[in-house]
C-alpha cells in the first residue's frame, strides 16, 4: 500500500468518477440500484420553477462562500430531471432563509399561496430526513453536500444537536473517501475534491464554534495542501476559509485545560480590511462582504475568552476589539436593510448572539451608570435583532427567547445598579431580611468587586429593592449560557433554555 493511503481499503478503478463513487458497492445489484437513484426524478413537493429560482439564489450568494456544489454539474442534472431529490431540496432549503426568497416560497400542495419561511423549510427539511431514513443508495460525495447543507440548518428543539450530527456524518463520509489524503490517483476531479474537503473543514470549525463542539477533524490527519486561488475559484470561498483558520486558532483557547489562566489570541490578530487586500477579494458584492465580515467579527469576540465572571478584566487590545466588534455586529445588524442583504449563514445568528452575551457581562459587572445604560441599549438592540431573524431562523428561538425575558426583568427593576451586587451578596441579603444594607457594606468593605458605588443615593438602596428570586436566578442563568464558551464539557443544549412559542408573538 502507497504511502498516505493508509485505512483506505479501496481499489482503483478506471473510470471518470474514481472520486465520487470510491466507497460505494459495486456489485450488479447496488449498481441498479444506483442508476435508480440516478434516473430521471422530480419533486413532489416544489415546482421547477421555484426550485430554479432559488437555486439561482443559491449559487449566486451562498455557494460562492462555501462551494459545496459543482454548479455546471447540478444546472446540468436538474435541467434533465437527473438530480437527486434530497440534494435539491436541501439547496432549497438553505436558500429560502434569504430575504430575496420570501417571494417565491410555495409547495406545490398550497398552490399559490406563499408560506413562511419557517413553514416552507420545515416542509423540505422533513422530505429531506424521510428521505435518508430511506437509506436508499446515494453517491457518498452527493451525500456529503446534502449533509453539509443540512448542517447549516436548525429544526425543532434538537436542531443544533441534528445539525451537528449531520455535519458528523458528512466528515465521516469524505474521511470514507480518504478526502484529507493526497492521493495520487486523483486526476480530474482533484480541484472538486479538495474543494469540498475545504468546505467541509470551515463547517466543522464554525460547528465547533457554534454549537460548542470538538472538531471532527484533527489537522495533524490533514494530508491534503490548502486550496490556491486557481483551485479554489472563489474570492469568497478564498476570504471564508482565511477566517476559518483564524477561527481555528481561536478554537485552541477554549479545549479543555487543567486549571489556570483562559489565554487570549492578541498580538498578529489580521484586521479584516487586511484579510481582503491579501485575498484581492473588493470586487465582491457588497452583501457577501457583508456576510463575510460579520465571520470575522464574531470570530473576533471569541479571541477573547470571557467566562463567567464577578468583575470585568482589566482592558486588553483582545478584549477592546472584542467590545468593538460587538458594537460593530450591533450597527450592522440593526439596520434593517443591511440586515436584509446578509446571505443566509447561520453565522448571521451566532454573531448577534455573541454580541449580545458582551453587552449582558457590561450590563451586569460594570460599575459605571453610563456604561450600564449604554450596554443596556445595546443589549436590548440585540435582544430586537434577534427576534427579527427567529422570522426565518429557528435557531435563533433559544437566545431571542432568554434575551426577551432578561429585557422584560429588567424593566421591572428600580435601578440597573442592582445588577452590581454580587451574586452572594443578594443571597446574604435575602438571608438577612434586606434590611441592614450598611453592616453589608461593612463586611464587604475591601471587596472590589462587591463594593456599590458609593454616589448612588442611599434613598435607593438597591439592597431594599432586591428582585424577586426567579428573577435573580434568570439574570444568574444568562451568566452561564454557554453561547460564548466553545468548551467540550459544555455542548450546547437547548432542552433547558426557556423557549416562547413563536406562533404567540
Amino acid at each position: 500500500m502507497a504511502s498516505g493511503e493508509c485505512g483506505v481499503w479501496i481499489q482503483p478503478r478506471s473510470t471518470q468518477h474514481d472520486d465520487v463513487d470510491a466507497a460505494s458497492d459495486s456489485s450488479p445489484k447496488h449498481s441498479h440500484c444506483r442508476l435508480e437513484c440516478q434516473a430521471p426524478q422530480g419533486s413532489d413537493l416544489v415546482s421547477y420553477d421555484i426550485i430554479k429560482t432559488l437555486s439561482d439564489l443559491y449559487f449566486n450568494n451562498i455557494n460562492p462562500i462555501i462551494p459545496l456544489l459543482g454548479e455546471e454539474e447540478f444546472r446540468g442534472n436538474l435541467s434533465q430531471s437527473s438530480a437527486t431529490t434530497s440534494l435539491v431540496h436541501a439547496v432549497c432549503l438553505v436558500a429560502a432563509k434569504g430575504n430575496e426568497a420570501k417571494s417565491h416560497l410555495k409547495l406545490l400542495q398550497s398552490g399559490d399561496k406563499l408560506l413562511s419561511v419557517r413553514h416552507f423549510c420545515t416542509k423540505l427539511h422533513s422530505s429531506i430526513m424521510k428521505e435518508l431514513a430511506w437509506r436508499a443508495p446515494i453517491p457518498k460525495m452527493t451525500l456529503i453536500r446534502i449533509l453539509g447543507l443540512l448542517s447549516l440548518h436548525h429544526e425543532g428543539s434538537d436542531g443544533a444537536e441534528q445539525a451537528s450530527s449531520c455535519l458528523s456524518q458528512a466528515v465521516h463520509y469524505a474521511q470514507t473517501l480518504g478526502l484529507q489524503l493526497q492521493l495520487p490517483r486523483r486526476k480530474d476531479n482533484s480541484a472538486a475534491m479538495k474543494r469540498v474537503f475545504w468546505c467541509l473543514w470551515t463547517l466543522d470549525r464554525l460547528n465547533a464554534a457554534i454549537h460548542s463542539r470538538p472538531c471532527c477533524m484533527a489537522d495533524i490527519d490533514i494530508a491534503v495542501d490548502y486550496l490556491t486561488p486557481e483551485e479554489s475559484g472563489s474570492k469568497a470561498f478564498d476570504v471564508w476559509l482565511k477566517i476559518a483558520k483564524l477561527l481555528n486558532q481561536v478554537i485552541s483557547l477554549y479545549r479543555p485545560r487543567s486549571g489556570g489562566p483562559f489565554p487570549e489570541l492578541d498580538a498578529g490578530f489580521p484586521g479584516f480590511e487586511g484579510i481582503m487586500d491579501e485575498m484581492q477579494a473588493w470586487q465582491l458584492s457588497h452583501s457577501t462582504v457583508a456576510t463575510l465580515h460579520i465571520f470575522y467579527l464574531a470570530t473576533a469576540i471569541l479571541a477573547h475568552r470571557l467566562k463567567t465572571i464577578t468583575a470585568l478584566p482589566s482592558p486588553t487590545q483582545a478584549r477592546l476589539r472584542q467590545q468593538l466588534s460587538a458594537i460593530q455586529i450591533l450597527r450592522n445588524m440593526q439596520d434593517q436593510e443591511r440586515l436584509n442583504a446578509l446571505h443566509p449563514i447561520p453565522i448571521v445568528v451566532y454573531a448577534p448572539s455573541l454580541a449580545l452575551s458582551v453587552f449582558y457581562q457590561h450590563l451586569r459587572f460594570s460599575r459605571l451608570r453610563s456604561d450600564q445604560e449604554d450596554a443596556r441599549r445595546d443589549f436590548d438592540g440585540a435582544c430586537g435583532i434577534l427576534q427579527e431573524l427567529r422570522k426565518n431562523w429557528e435557531a435563533a428561538d433559544p437566545m431571542a427567547s432568554l434575551a426577551q425575558r432578561i429585557s422584560t426583568a429588567l424593566a421591572t427593576l428600580p435601578s440597573l445598579e442592582v445588577l452590581c451586587l454580587h451574586r452572594s451578596d443578594v443571597m446574604m441579603a435575602r438571608e438577612e431580611g434586606g434590611n441592614d444594607a450598611q453592616r453589608c457594606q461593612a463586611e464587604e468593605g475591601d471587596d472590589e468587586s462587591s463594593t456599590l458605588d458609593t454616589s448612588f443615593d442611599h434613598l435607593h438602596d438597591p439592597l431594599r429593592f432586591l428582585p424577586e428570586a426567579e428573577t435573580i436566578e434568570l439574570f444568574d442563568g444568562m451568566n452561564d449560557v454557554s453561547w460564548m464558551y466553545l468548551d467540550v464539557d459544555n455542548p450546547v443544549s437547548f432542552e433547558s433554555f426557556p423557549l416562547i412559542d413563536y406562533q404567540s408573538l
